[in-house]
């Protein structure tokens, strides 16, 4: 029988599509990721529908 498997967050990286600003923020749940994402603003006052992202986690078994 297989255990079930779920994904622990570290990491959330969010960079600016305009101008290649990159930054990386710690996270542990997809919360803070909304977080993070919604009150995110790029320095240089890019457009907010330019700003990708991408998120870092681990596979864990339980």
């Amino acid at each position: 029988m297989e255990g079930k498997s779920s994904i622990v967050l570290n990491e959330m990286i969010i960079t600016c599509e305009a101008c290649g600003n990159v930054k990386h923020f710690k996270v542990s749940s997809e919360a803070d990721c909304e977080r993070i994402f919604r009150n995110f603003h790029c320095e240089n006052n890019c457009g907010r529908n330019l700003y990708s992202f991408i998120t870092v986690g681990k596979v864990k078994r339980d």
